[in-house]
């Protein structure tokens, strides 16, 4: 199954069966964090605030209806209530949950308006803990849907997700609003990426590293910025064992 990384302007093109990765609405550092104690004596990290928001154009340029969302939510129920809804850190490529990957939960999800809200738990597992120590370290985290789903674009190019999306979880990931400022950290990988990048014709030997980087999509910048998450969880992962 393949990622929908991007998807074409053109009104009236469609996608079919693929993967969606979609954040942007919400950051876990900036939620209502809080420490509490199980049954068993056990101290637990929660957390409280938004996930997702229906009828709103996103980062990626796509659009939830409250219908196609609130069907999910109503599905998920069941698996919530059964200690099921469990997410990982960072996206897997694959539409499969990791319990190797775990580092988090999800125990409740209700509206507010078009705001789908949540509470969740971060879980005493080697990922829950990485996701633990990276927030004790002002990493920002970001929360981020995955699902699978067809879509069509609209005459604004913006791709309405259709009525078979299937929501499966959501996941911890580095936080998209802050690639801006990990550009100069990335600058490297980047330039190395030009290989991917078509040659331009009448070349100037004087353009500059910023030029390169504004040739590399979006979705490589992305893949860079998890990498380096990737980095810091497997550092911190060494430490804890």
């Amino acid at each position: 199954m393949n990622v929908l990384l991007e998807h074409s302007a053109s009104p009236g093109s469609s996608y079919e069966n693929r993967l969606l990765f979609d954040g942007g609405y919400a950051v876990l550092n900036e939620m209502d964090l809080h420490e509490s104690t199980s049954e068993d004596g056990q101290k637990q990290t929660k957390f409280r605030g938004l996930l997702q928001q229906a009828e709103t154009v996103n980062k990626n340029k796509r659009m939830y209806s409250r219908g196609v969302l609130d069907e999910n939510v109503k599905r998920l129920q069941d698996i919530i209530g059964k200690g099921g809804l469990v997410g990982e850190l960072d996206h897997p490529s694959d539409s499969i949950i990791h319990f190797s990957d775990a580092s988090h939960r999800i125990v409740k999800m209700w509206w507010d308006g078009n705001k789908l809200m949540g509470e969740g738990l971060i879980l005493n597992t080697p990922c829950g803990k990485v996701l633990k120590s990276l927030i004790s370290d002002g990493v920002r985290i970001g929360m981020s849907s995955r699902g699978v789903g067809n879509g069509k674009v609209n005459e604004e190019g913006v791709l309405v997700i259709g009525e078979s999306y299937k929501l499966i979880t959501f996941d911890c990931v580095a936080d998209p609003s802050t690639h801006a400022a990990f550009q100069e950290k990335v600058s490297e990988e980047l330039i190395k990426a030009q290989s991917f990048v078509e040659p331009e014709t009448n070349n100037s030997d004087s353009k500059n590293e910023a030029s390169s980087i504004d040739r590399v999509s979006g979705g490589l910048l992305l893949a860079c910025l998890s990498g380096m998450v990737q980095q810091k969880t497997e550092d911190i992962k060494t430490r804890l064992s």
